[in-house]
């Protein structure tokens, strides 16, 4: 293909370990210069389209400011969910202390997938996959993507392929986000690179020993090895009028759907329970033009895991746009005939109701697993490489992976996705270790909140910034390490946050009043290149 050559830069101006958008003639590159090499990518994340220059540059570890996708800068490969595939790269030529780009001919692509290989009919080997969501979408790619030319069958007892469940309580719920830019892949890709779609299969009982997997139908498959991705189930309230026909749950993107259609304008709707499902849902629903009120045994909202100054804030944010509370209280009783019209707290008082969502949380969908111990909620532990045995695999919610001196079970998007990705390599014998720092993002009110490490509890939080002027970063400590870190206004700053908690190398608390910038820390840090 015929190339165009452009000027960009003088290399005797550049430090090293920096990043920039130029211009090479009409097109926008990020020009980067990692141990005195240059390089030029495609500047936006194949995500959602977050500006790269704007993230976190650690060694060949390019990190997109918004929802953590990570790239090779060398190769554009994408190498961490979400964003499954990688960025086009351009020829970079240095000359006489000048920098030229080379921009191919024609229309240019916004994305390059990861190399995959193709379904070998020769093959007998099957690989299972029970789940369908983002976990088993990134498995399945990560096989193809360490070289399994066999059969890859995703079981999921849902009738979709996989889609952005993110969006469930947020965009599609509101009515922003179109059908079709919910799935993670179109049709095409999965016969393209043999992956095979069994939807509306519900697994009845899976035997690691035997290898084989049974159906609610009747069917029954057996397998060379298999992963397990088949996320949280929903919880529900133990009441009577719990199966009245306008109650609902919010996990897949059949409720959202079920749930927009009955939402409409003046809709009294009465959530119970404060988690992030119940909040976003709260957004969503008051955007449709609802009448909303939640109700949590919670003295204030998030508390728990960010703290009541943090807590306050976002409630603030719920009830300036609409949003009711009835904080510290449960409900006791759903009263109506054909459908649930009023709802009975703990205290006596009652709550009118058009519909009624649960967002109490959910549990490992595991039910089916025969002859693996589980642990007292129902997950199952992994080894580093995400493995229960040599031919059975976890990832996403259901797994407890080692972390620090123990095992711990993380609910968040991006590492369910990773998870999937490392384990579907590792079954294709990759052996890659899974060591992705923990990060999730809620929008509540407009306000997109990362979140980056993990902590179950902790025993000091430090506010940085405002939290009145919604620009703030809230460090939480557990021994005297900064374990977690909550960032609003701040995307560079936790993204480069990341990567030092990838590096080892996050100070302790005692630093944070000399950081001015973390991503020129991450930048002036010793440890710039991964491990």
């Amino acid at each position: 293909m015929e190339k165009r050559e452009y000027w960009v830069a003088k290399a005797s101006e550049w430090p090293d370990e920096h990043k920039e958008e130029v211009k090479a003639g009409d097109t926008t590159v990020l020009l980067i210069r990692h141990e005195g090499v240059f390089y030029a990518l495609y500047p936006k994340c194949t995500h959602y389209g977050a500006p790269l220059v704007k993230g976190a540059l650690n060694g060949n570890r390019l990190v997109c400011p918004w929802h953590h996708a990570c790239f090779d800068v060398h190769s554009g490969i994408n190498l961490e969910a979400p964003g499954l595939d990688g960025l086009p790269t351009y020829k970079v030529v240095v000359r006489d202390d000048d920098v030229h780009v080379y921009i191919p001919e024609g229309e240019l692509p916004d994305r390059k997938p990861n190399p995959l290989t193709l379904r070998d009919p020769n093959s007998k080997d099957v690989y299972a996959i029970v789940g369908g969501g983002v976990a088993a979408q990134y498995a399945a790619e990560g096989m193809r993507e360490a070289g399994y030319r066999g059969r890859i069958i995703m079981i999921t007892a849902e009738s979709e392929a996989p889609y952005d469940r993110t969006n469930v309580s947020k965009m599609y719920l509101q009515g922003e986000a179109p059908e079709e830019q919910m799935y993670l892949r179109k049709a095409d890709f999965y016969e393209k690179y043999g992956i095979e779609l069994l939807k509306n299969h519900c697994v009845k009982s899976l035997d690691p020993f035997a290898r084989r997997i049974d159906f609610d139908n009747g069917g029954q498959l057996t397998y060379d090895k298999a992963l397990l991705c088949t996320g949280g189930e929903a919880c529900n309230l133990r009441l009577e009028g719990i199966d009245k026909p306008n109650v609902f749950l919010l996990r897949s993107l059949s409720d959202s759907r079920q749930l927009r259609d009955a939402a409409t304008e003046g809709t009294r709707v009465v959530i119970v329970g404060g988690s992030f499902i119940g909040l976003e849902g709260a957004m969503s629903l008051r955007k449709r033009g609802c009448d909303v009120t939640v109700v949590t045994p919670d003295i204030t909202p998030f508390q728990k895991i960010w703290g009541q100054e943090v807590g306050k804030r976002i409630q603030q944010w719920h009830e300036e746009a609409g949003v009711k509370f009835r904080l510290e209280r449960k409900v006791m009783k759903l009263h109506g005939d054909d459908k649930v019209n009023e709802v009975v707290l703990d205290n006596g008082d009652t709550l009118p109701a058009d519909l009624v969502l649960v967002g109490i949380g959910v549990k490992p969908a595991l039910d089916f697993l025969r002859g693996v111990e589980r642990e007292k909620d129902g997950g199952v532990k992994v080894d580093s490489f995400l493995r229960i045995t040599n031919t059975l695999y976890a990832a996403g919610d259901i797994a407890y992976v080692p972390f620090g001196p123990g095992h711990c079970r993380i609910e968040h998007w991006k590492v369910a996705g990773q998870q999937g990705r490392i384990a579907g390599k590792n079954m294709a014998g990759a052996g890659q270790l899974y060591d992705t720092v923990p990060f999730f993002w809620t929008n509540q009110q407009g306000r997109s909140l990362r979140y980056v490490g993990y902590v179950e509890d902790y025993d000091d939080v430090l506010i940085s910034g405002s939290l009145q002027e919604d620009k703030f970063l809230a460090y939480y400590i557990k021994y005297n390490q900064i374990k977690a870190v909550l960032g609003l206004g701040h995307d560079a700053d936790i993204a480069a946050i990341q990567e030092l908690m990838y590096n080892g190398s996050m100070p302790g608390p005692e630093a944070l009043e000399e950081v001015e910038s973390w991503e020129n820390y991450l930048k002036q840090s010793a440890v710039l290149v991964p491990r």
